[in-house]
């Protein structure tokens, strides 16, 4: 079925951070680290913001890579339409942005420890960001114009966004190197959980339904 979809326009240091980004000037305490997944042996760098620690790189555990077109199967690589793990990770789109996974699979495949993070959780490190109540529950572009470019590679949280992109539920890939899409566990319906959307020349971030179908780039938070 052809989706519905949103298009918005648009070991171990600390750091403190005071941007001219942050639209409140709050600074920032940062934690960095790094996890490794036992189950392939990849080492993701992490942060931790405030109470919450995060991966601050694309999640990208291959199991299995599904056909494209795939309505049943959620684990793909961008442009990739073979079903070979080995070839799959070769390729220059995975090296960079890692995996795209429909939401059931974001939720099954989270290492032991970590989560797809809630709606919620996302608040959470918004308000850290500067986005107003006000404005945090609105599905659209949030924030004042600079949020999103904290989270981008030269921003101060350390998680260094990359905009890998995105497969439709009918099988096409769509805008890399122009929007990175992350799920969230919260359902919006039967048929749709929230996301995130940050846009590469954008400065908000962008709240959105997605169908489920959808293969969006993962970031996990630890438990």
């Amino acid at each position: 079925m052809k989706i519905r979809y949103l298009i918005l326009t648009a070991s171990v240091g600390i750091i403190f951070f005071s941007s001219a980004w942050h639209s409140d000037k709050r600074n920032l305490k940062i934690h960095f680290g790094v996890y490794t997944d036992p189950r392939d042996n990849h080492r993701y760098q992490t942060v931790k913001i405030g109470e919450q620690e995060w991966m601050a790189e694309n999640f990208a555990y291959l199991p299995y890579v599904c056909p494209v077109d795939s309505v049943e199967c959620g684990v793909w690589v961008y442009n990739y339409s073979g079903t070979d793990i080995s070839d799959a990770k070769e390729t220059l789109e995975y090296k960079k942005f890692g995996g795209l996974y429909s939401w059931k699979s974001a939720l099954e495949l989270a290492p032991e420890g970590w989560h797809l993070p809630s709606d919620k959780e996302w608040k959470e490190l918004e308000r850290h960001l500067g986005i107003a109540d006000s404005d945090i529950d609105s599905k659209t572009w949030r924030g004042k114009s600079n949020e999103a470019n904290r989270l981008k590679e030269k921003g101060d949280t350390g998680l260094k966004v990359t905009f890998g992109g995105w497969k439709t539920d009918y099988g096409k890939f769509n805008f890399i190197e122009e929007h990175a899409n992350f799920w969230c566990s919260t359902e919006v319906d039967k048929g749709r959980g929230f996301e995130r959307l940050i846009g590469v020349n954008n400065g908000k971030i962008g709240k959105a339904a997605g169908n489920k179908g959808c293969g969006f780039s993962v970031r996990y938070i630890k438990n």
